[in-house]
């Protein structure tokens, strides 16, 4: 086939249309911003928080490289009702699903899986940071109450100013953003637990308080307070630090960050 310049003139807009539509087509399941992802994972005591935004990263890395599969279900949970156990071990089954086959998501079995295989490799002495950044991103996720939510149009109206509730807009870097976020925030130090079971329970304990409050939102016709923000994110440091600790990672205290009931 000739190619002629008229042909040329008109390949070039259909590639770039097919570009702009693969860069900035919105995604169906958004999160906390980098900064409050980031100050999730640095008040609960990563060292490492920096790799926290590394999940939302790698679903770009998919779009740019059209790979058919993305961890994107590991990042919500459509719930229609309050989630149970039986979502859990539910969605434990459906680990690496796309949303094909896996549709509502699967955040709480991905938490689990992510939790033990961090465990596994703390255990080995094997290097295991990246491993952290990703479990403590979906437990940041965890207290967004639109992840807990079904993805209908309020959802969809109203994620991502949600989402950047607590954002900095005004810092030159995230990072800065992030600091400032920690400093509001407060983490219990006695948070502990023994069994998965444990782990599990708290886990649905912040699923159904992410559920309630989505469910409220809608009933009231609004998005999230500063102050609900915050709390949501201190559940989630709060319960990330437990779950280190669990796991027998080694956690650090940041200086910005208000740490209650230290060694109880």
């Amino acid at each position: 086939m000739k190619i002629t310049r008229k042909s040329k003139l008109m390949i070039i807009p259909a590639m770039l249309a097919s570009f702009g539509a693969l860069t900035f087509a919105p995604t169906t399941a958004l999160a906390w911003t980098d900064q409050t992802h980031m100050a999730i994972e640095r008040t609960a005591g990563l060292r490492s928080y920096q790799n926290a935004c590394a999940p939302d990263v790698s679903k770009t890395v998919s779009a740019i490289n059209k790979l058919r599969k993305t961890d994107g279900q590991g990042h919500f949970f459509d719930a229609s009702k309050p989630p149970t156990r039986k979502d859990v071990e539910e969605q434990l089954e459906l680990i690496g699903q796309s949303r094909d086959d896996a549709p509502d998501g699967w955040i709480l079995g991905g938490i689990v899986n992510a939790t033990r295989k961090s465990k596994a490799w703390t255990e080995m002495g094997r290097f295991d940071d990246y491993n952290y950044a990703i479990l403590g991103h979906y437990i940041g996720d965890l207290s967004q109450p639109l992840h807990m939510s079904v993805y209908d149009d309020f959802n969809k109206k109203h994620h991502l100013n949600v989402d950047q509730t607590l954002n900095h807009s005004e810092v030159k870097w995230d990072d800065d953003g992030a600091r400032l976020i920690a400093k509001e925030m407060t983490v219990d130090d006695s948070m502990h637990f023994d069994t998965e079971d444990q782990l599990i329970d708290e886990m649905l304990k912040i699923a159904n308080e992410s559920y309630e409050l989505g469910q409220k939102l809608r009933a009231e016709n609004r998005e999230l307070t500063h102050d609900e923000a915050l709390a949501r994110a201190n559940r989630s440091a709060t319960f990330f630090r437990a779950v280190m600790k669990y796991c027998g990672k080694k956690v650090v205290n940041d200086e910005t960050t208000t740490y209650t009931n230290v060694g109880k």
